[in-house]
């Protein structure tokens, strides 16, 4: 059974830095062109991005109607991937819309962990006991990289199946800006930001699904995003090409440019570019340009972020249509900013062609459905 040699992992890592060019040894010329465009892009213009959840991807009906374009890049997540949970669709769709759409994908993983290591059916999440949300887990990241715990092979388990995911990916020649173990300053996941103990923790994971993937599964499609956000959560640059941070501001209608978020970032990205990884409200790139804030893509957050909800159902205009929430943008703000000179759409990407890429096939079947009922 492989196991991560940290000592060699360790010396494998002391080589200068260089943000210019992929941490991983075997990336995939795909990899590469992707990383090269994003380099050509950063500080001149930004992508636009949308994480998604649900089947329906109400957040499309949301985009397409207004603004006739859907953003460039599409989060998805590994949560379904797990031996606590029911699978769900979520790679398909990545799968799809680097394919057949010719988006950009990212994928995070809301790591589903069990309380009873003997009886996963007593429950499991990806928040930890100490938050105050209804379903929470009690596992354990320090007994997790541990070799000879219950704990341990879980993980290594777990790790080994969303390889198999991105390896699925990489057969199919799609780049994955993939950002697992994310927002670990925070204390609401397991792998988070509890104490000494779990920082300490968290960097050992964080090595071994670096090494393991890198190493052992060799894996040639990542361009890896560390979402970390504090200092004392740093790993060693040579194991994330980009720096990643999740901003949800508090302050109502906030389009600005979170310079001291960026600023901050700056300080200890190690020269690498840095990415609004998630987001409550989209910055206005005119105020990025004015604060010299560079971030590479946004991502707001699927749902009510996007379209307006009641009671978790969406709110549905006269032709059938989600409404906007104006809680986070306006339907003129929106129309702004994807037709932002500065803006980067799916159809706005270097290599899309309408005669050889297609919009994705549950929008156009909601369009349809939409279509022949307003008739």
């Amino acid at each position: 059974m492989y196991k991560t040699d940290f000592q060699k992992l360790e010396e494998s890592l002391k080589s200068p830095v260089n943000p210019d060019k992929l941490v991983s040894k075997q990336a995939s010329e795909s990899a590469v062109r992707l990383f090269e465009f994003l380099k050509s892009i950063y500080g001149k213009k930004h992508l636009s991005g949308q994480q998604y959840l649900l089947r329906d991807e109400l957040e499309d009906l949301v985009y397409y109607p207004l603004t006739n374009k859907l953003p460039a890049v599409r989060g998805y997540d590994f949560m379904g991937v797990s031996s606590c949970k029911k699978t769900d669709d979520q790679v398909d769709r990545a799968i799809e819309w680097a394919t057949k759409c010719g988006g950009i994908v990212t994928m995070c993983w809301h790591w589903y962990a069990p309380t009873d290591m003997d009886d996963y059916s007593k429950g499991s999440s990806f928040y930890y006991e100490t938050t105050s949300y209804n379903h929470k887990t009690s596992f354990d990241i320090s007994r997790a990289v541990t070799e000879g715990t219950k704990e341990y092979d879980f993980i290594i388990k777990e790790i080994d199946m969303v390889s198999a995911e991105l390896k699925r990916m990489a057969e199919l020649d799609i780049p994955v800006l993939w950002r697992p173990l994310h927002e670990a300053n925070g204390n609401w996941f397991w792998w988070g930001n509890h104490n000494d103990e779990h920082r300490e923790a968290y960097k050992k994971l964080w090595y071994i699904i670096f090494d393991r993937m890198e190493n052992y599964h060799k894996l040639p499609n990542l361009i890896w995003v560390w979402n970390g956000q504090d200092k004392c959560m740093e790993v060693n640059p040579n194991t994330y090409d980009i720096y990643g941070d999740d901003i949800y501001s508090q302050l109502p209608y906030d389009h600005t440019s979170q310079k001291d978020r960026y600023t901050y970032g700056e300080s200890i990205a190690n020269g690498k570019m840095l990415t609004l990884s998630e987001c409550g409200y989209i910055p206005h790139p005119d105020e990025m340009k004015k604060d010299d804030v560079k971030w590479l893509w946004w991502l707001p957050w699927w749902g009510e972020f996007v379209h307006a909800r009641v009671e978790y159902k969406p709110v549905l205009n006269e032709k059938g249509y989600p409404v906007i929430n104006e809680k986070y943008m306006t339907e003129d703000f929106l129309k702004e900013i994807m037709a932002h000179k500065d803006v980067i759409s799916l159809q706005d990407l270097p290599w899309w062609d309408e005669n050889k890429y297609t919009i994705p096939t549950i929008l156009k079947n909601n369009l349809d459905r939409l279509y022949e009922q307003n008739k």
